[in-house]
């Protein structure tokens, strides 16, 4: 089952992921989960934190940024990230 969910991870909305993320958690914090559950739980959760870093990353590159002109007003410009 959990193999099935990871499966599609690239496909996930960091909403998605976060919520999954948030069911792992429950699920591993409950302790009902055996071993091998609990580990292939814990590699899953892992690679959805690491998506939803990504993805927030992301979207702080797409962020713009407001920047004073030299006359006082204010003007948007994009963020500028270095490759």
């Amino acid at each position: 089952m959990a193999k099935e969910k990871t499966a599609k991870k690239d496909e996930l909305t960091f909403e998605q992921a976060l919520a999954r993320l948030e069911e792992i958690v429950a699920r591993l914090e409950s302790g009902e989960e055996g071993l091998d559950e609990a580990i292939a739980l814990f590699e899953e959760g892992t690679k959805l934190s690491r998506l939803c870093q990504e993805k927030l990353s992301q979207a702080q590159m797409k962020i713009e940024k407001l920047v004073e002109s030299a006359g006082g007003g204010i003007s948007m410009e994009d963020l500028e990230v270095p490759e």
